[in-house]
């Protein structure tokens, strides 16, 4: 007997952005375009979810943007997610 993996929505929506960051800290920063393109690719992500992911993780201080991209902050390298 196998058995099945239920994953709930809150762990589903925090591998996403886990992702999201990862991408976006191993890329050295990215475009909104860059990281929507990434999300759909990856997760089949909407491009307004992923906007809303971006927004959140701003307002969290997890990302800032510097020039047209976004970067990771020193608060994410901190955290023990990477």
């Amino acid at each position: 007997m196998s058995e099945s993996r239920i994953t709930d929505g809150a762990t589903l929506r925090h591998s996403r952005i886990l992702g999201m960051l990862k991408m976006i800290n191993d890329s050295e920063g990215a475009t909104s375009l860059d990281i929507q393109s990434f999300m759909l690719a990856k997760f089949g992500l909407k491009h307004k979810t992923t906007i809303d992911y971006i927004r959140e993780c701003w307002l969290s201080g997890f990302i800032v943007e510097d020039h047209g991209k976004w970067i990771v902050t020193q608060k994410f390298k901190r955290s023990p997610f990477i």
